[in-house]
This record gives structure tokens, C-alpha cells and sequence, in this order.
């Protein structure tokens, strides 16, 4: 399904292109997206026995004058073909080869508790450097996560969290016990 996916998310970026409105239909798409991704609406869009017309007119009173007509038109173009599971991860593949090509990489910070701006701004300008990329920041608090947090971004994780930093402090010690044993 990964084929079909690509050939809907690249039909679509290569429109946005030649209209000049890539960087304004990354927007309009993730929104598109998030709003699809509810688990009612997704089971609404999915379900076999609901009319094309039904799931249309969703789309139509939802988006009215907030997307493009292109949009649109790919949205209405895969009920009609009954692409429906295929809507979610094609729009998904829009937008992560459109960041690539505006030089766009989306990062997911996971901490224990909230970080400050601060705190972001430090992480933001050390990504921007690293991966010389423009890097939005999502961020997302998880209480599972002992302490620090840890960076998600462009396939990477970057963990700085407190778990890890505890085993690699026991491997070291395990290592360093073992040694320190063999000298005597």
C-alpha cells in the first residue's frame, strides 16, 4: 500500500509545486490530517456502508474555505476510488516529502514534566545547528519518563533521559568493577 500512498502524496506535492503553495498546503494538510485522525471521524470515513456523498459532505461543511481545491479533490478523488485507509498515510507522506523539500524537519520532544521556554529554545537552536534544518518542536509530556527527556527526529532519538542515564552509569560501573577485580 506504501506505492499507492507516495503516488497520492507526490500527485499532490507536485501540484502545490506548480502552484506555487507548498509551504500553505503543509499546513492545510496537517490540519486536514489531525482532524481525520479522531477515532470517530476516522471510523466514520473508513466505514463501508456510508455514501461517498456522506463522507463528501463531511469533508465539505468541515474545511469549507480552509482548504485547497486540490485537497479536496485528492480527498474526494480516494472515496471515490475507496482509498479510505489510504487517506491517513498519504497525507502523511505529503507532508514528510514536502518538509524535505523545504528544508523542514518535524522534531517530538518526550519529557517527565513540562519544559520551559527556555529549555526549548536551548533544544530548538541546538537541533537547527546540528541537523541545519528549519526543526518545529512538538512537545509532549509523559510521566513514564524518569526525569530529562528525550528527542525524537528525522527517524533518530536522541535520549537524554534520566532511565538512560542510569544504565549507562551501571554499565560503566559493571565495566569498571570488572576491571578493578582483574587487577588484584
Amino acid at each position: 500500500m506504501d506505492q499507492l500512498e507516495n503516488r497520492y502524496a507526490n500527485a499532490l506535492l507536485e501540484l502545490s509545486e506548480e502552484n506555487g503553495t507548498l509551504k500553505e498546503d503543509v499546513a492545510q494538510v496537517a490540519r486536514v490530517r489531525d482532524a481525520l485522525s479522531e477515532r470517530d471521524v476516522e471510523q466514520f470515513l473508513i466505514h463501508p456502508h456510508i455514501a461517498n456523498a456522506k463522507k463528501q459532505a463531511l469533508l465539505k461543511t468541515t474545511f469549507a474555505d480552509q482548504v485547497s481545491e486540490q485537497l479536496m479533490g485528492l480527498l474526494f478523488l480516494m472515496f471515490d476510488k475507496q482509498r479510505e485507509q489510504a487517506i491517513i498515510p498519504a497525507l502523511n507522506a505529503f507532508i514528510d516529502a514536502a518538509n524535505q523539500k523545504l528544508g523542514i524537519v518535524e522534531a517530538r520532544v518526550v519529557s517527565a514534566k513540562e519544559l520551559t521556554e527556555q529549555e526549548l529554545s536551548h533544544i530548538h537552536s541546538i537541533l537547527k545547528k546540528r541537523l541545519n534544518k528549519t526543526v518545529p518542536i512538538q512537545t509532549v509530556v509523559d510521566p513514564d519518563v524518569l526525569g530529562g527527556f528525550y528527542i525524537l527526529v528525522d527517524g533518530q532519538v536522541f535520549d537524554g533521559t534520566l532511565r538512560t542515564e542510569l544504565l549507562r552509569m551501571k554499565e560503566r560501573l559493571k565495566r569498571g568493577g570488572a576491571m578493578d577485580a582483574s587487577k588484584s
